[in-house]
């Protein structure tokens, strides 16, 4: 079986779609996933969610062969305006072409908020045609989805018909250190319907990311067991970021050079590709 692997457009955080699709074409990707994170990546607001903006970017890919089945548009769930953010969203990302937005939950303090409207945001993902799938945070704020042992629990109360997970294994270093990572996502392989593998490094300040293969967790038996079962995942390469000690996210004042970014993503593609060879 076959996994559909993609590529975030995170690696690229500081440069215009014009600039980033072009180049992950020529790390021959074909695969996007396009990241609106804030904080994560350059400052952006809900109203850039428009259809010509969605038209122009799914020009762009038709020009490279490429397409989105992915869409990260990280928001709390609990939020009071969750519902309008969420809206905005999975249009923006139904008119790029895919058919799933991966978003965090809700933090632990705004759970019962987002239980109870929880029917609500199942709609405005049916009404798109889109699948909701949750993220476990990074940030070491106590949330409705820490680790893998929370999913069960979580996916009882929501609609499995709309909602889904999306476990990011790079998260879970930051957010959970005390847990067991190889551990916990051998947990989540049977129950999570995407993965994120996003290598990094535990430095004396924080969190560092680093190319496929690079990282604390053995990446390579993560992506192996994740090929042999087919299930879908995306390289989210985020060079730019940091963690500090405290698991917030900081970026690097410039973003890095467009040679530097292309090399770690071809590398960390070679790694994969030797993997996929031989799963």
């Amino acid at each position: 079986m076959k996994s559909y692997v993609s590529v975030s457009t995170a690696a690229y955080d500081g440069y215009g779609f014009h600039t980033i699709l072009p180049s992950l074409a020529r790390c021959g990707v074909r695969h996007v996933e396009f990241a609106f994170i804030d904080g994560y990546v350059e400052a952006f607001t809900d109203s850039d969610f428009t259809d010509t903006f969605a038209n122009d970017l799914k020009s762009e890919m038709q020009r490279h062969g490429q397409e989105c089945r992915y869409f990260s548009g990280h928001i709390d769930l609990g939020g009071e305006d969750a519902t309008v953010r969420l809206e905005a969203r999975c249009r923006f990302a139904a008119s790029l072409g895919a058919s799933f937005v991966i978003t965090n939950a809700a933090s632990r303090d705004r759970g019962d908020a987002f239980f109870r409207q929880a029917d609500t945001l199942a709609a405005i993902a049916k009404q798109y045609g889109v699948r909701i799938l949750l993220e476990n945070p990074g940030n070491r704020v106590p949330n409705v989805l820490d680790h893998a042992g929370d999913v069960a629990g979580l996916l009882e109360r929501v609609d499995r018909d709309a909602f889904g997970i999306n476990y990011d294994v790079g998260n879970l270093l930051s957010h959970c250190p005390e847990r067991e990572p190889l551990g916990d996502v051998r947990a989540a392989m049977s129950i999570a319907d995407h993965f994120h593998l996003k290598p990094c490094i535990r430095t004396p300040d924080g969190i560092d990311f680093v190319p496929f293969g690079k990282g604390d967790v053995d990446d390579a038996e993560v992506a192996t067991e994740l090929l042999i079962q087919g299930k879908p995942f995306s390289l989210e390469l985020p060079f730019r970021l940091h963690r500090d000690a405290s698991a917030q996210p900081w970026r690097d004042e410039l973003p890095l050079p467009l040679e530097m970014i292309e090399s770690c993503v071809s590398r960390s593609l070679e790694e994969l590709d030797f993997l996929t060879e031989n799963a």
